[in-house]
């Protein structure tokens, strides 16, 4: 048996999340794919595997055998890189996690010139508020804001974060502009509801070098940040989010910013992957490109252009 090859083609089914899939994605014949699992998981004396014709999902044994895959075939492929010297020439998938309106606004317009300058590479990107787990879900590396826990992770700092506060012109003639924090009582706020948590994220600000938290109040509650900036220019409430997602709001005029003197300190961007003993091309390759675009734009770097 061919234990590499049977690996990489068993990752590649979880991944694609069916066998005709990863017949497409392998080159290789769809029944060549059903019989190297099939001989894989007698060799391995297990099911790893559950499948109906319309889908497919892992055992325990198989969840388990899968992020073991995944490290072992990771190492490998850095190994081969490493003592071949395809650090002169990234190629190869690579898989990143990244906030949706963050990929949106300003990774996604810059990846066909990254693309166009490493044309062995390819991006598979996936999109989510949420906390993931790179190994189990077989991810290069994720892009995230504010401290990071103990995850064992590598991180490497590539911008920070700028928050801002405002409202629509109809909505501050309404309402008036708050001057003070405590301003706020007397207004209403659009709630960006955490993918993480399932509540409203908390409204956060600096007075006198003490954060002062505030509830704020509401009647229009998302998960989105596009659609949560899109409330603001609504007039549905008050928004406060990243600055970088509401500039150009700001310079067309669609978006006023309020309570300039109160902004919470910013938070740091972080590129997080797997430790390994050799970062492979492709991965440095793009956390590289990442950290200068990131660069390029100051409400990413903290500061206010």
């Amino acid at each position: 048996m061919d234990t590499l090859l049977s690996m990489r083609v068993f990752a590649r089914i979880v991944e694609a999340g069916s066998l005709t899939r990863a017949s497409d994605t392998t080159g290789l014949a769809t029944p060549r794919v059903s019989a190297l699992l099939s001989t894989l998981e007698r060799h391995l004396g297990c099911r790893l595997l559950n499948r109906t014709t319309r889908r497919i999902a892992l055992t325990e044994e198989g969840q388990a055998y899968y992020e073991r895959c995944v490290a072992v075939l990771r190492e490998i492929d850095e190994m081969e890189a490493s003592v071949s010297h395809a650090r002169n020439a990234p190629r190869g998938r690579l898989k990143a996690n990244l906030p949706p309106a963050m990929a949106k606004q300003v990774v996604l317009p810059a990846l066909p010139a990254f693309l166009a300058a490493h044309p062995e590479l390819s991006v598979e990107l996936s999109v989510t508020d949420r906390q993931i787990d790179l190994i189990g879900e077989g991810v290069d590396c994720v892009v995230r804001i504010g401290a990071l826990d103990d995850s064992g992770m590598i991180a490497r700092k590539i911008g920070s974060l700028t928050t801002c506060t405002c409202a629509s012109p109809a909505y501050l003639e309404c309402y008036g502009e708050p001057l003070t924090i405590d301003d706020l009582s007397q207004h209403v706020a659009v709630s960006h509801v955490s993918a993480d948590t399932g509540r409203p994220r908390i409204w956060d600000f600096v007075v006198d070098d003490t954060t002062r938290v505030v509830q704020m109040c509401g009647k229009v509650a998302v998960n989105d940040a596009d659609t949560y900036v899109a409330c603001g220019v609504a007039g549905l409430g008050l928004i406060k989010t990243s600055l970088y997602l509401v500039e150009p709001y700001l310079r067309s005029g669609q978006l006023r910013e309020v309570l300039t003197d109160f902004n919470s300190p910013a938070r740091p961007i972080s590129v997080l992957y797997p430790p390994t003993r050799h970062v492979s091309a492709k991965l440095k390759c793009f956390i590289d490109w990442l950290a200068s675009l990131f660069a390029d734009i100051p409400s990413l770097q903290g500061k206010r252009g």
